[in-house]
C-alpha cells in the first residue's frame, strides 16, 4: 500500500545548513557553513551571505600567513 501526501509550497519553511569546503592540493577543508533560508518553498537570496563567508575565509587566510599584500586589484567592493 502506498501513501501519497501533497504539501503546498507555502508550507515549506526551513533552514538548510551547507558546509563551505575548499580544496587546496590534495587536501579539502571545511572552512565554514552557509545557512540557506527556505520560505514558501523557495530558497531566499544567498549571494550576500555566501560572499560575506568567502571574504571572511579570505581574511582569515591572509592573517594566518602573516603577510598582507593589500587588496586584490579589480576585486568586488565590500558591502
Amino acid at each position: 500500500m502506498a501513501l501519497r501526501v501533497e504539501v503546498p509550497l507555502s508550507a515549506i519553511n526551513t533552514e538548510v545548513e551547507l558546509p563551505i569546503t575548499i580544496g587546496l592540493g590534495g587536501e579539502i577543508i571545511t572552512a565554514g557553513t552557509l545557512y540557506l533560508d527556505v520560505r514558501n518553498g523557495q530558497v531566499e537570496d544567498f549571494r550576500k551571505p555566501y560572499a560575506d563567508a568567502l571574504r571572511e575565509i579570505a581574511d582569515a587566510m591572509e592573517q594566518s600567513t602573516g603577510t598582507d599584500d593589500g587588496e586584490v586589484p579589480d576585486a568586488a567592493a565590500r558591502g
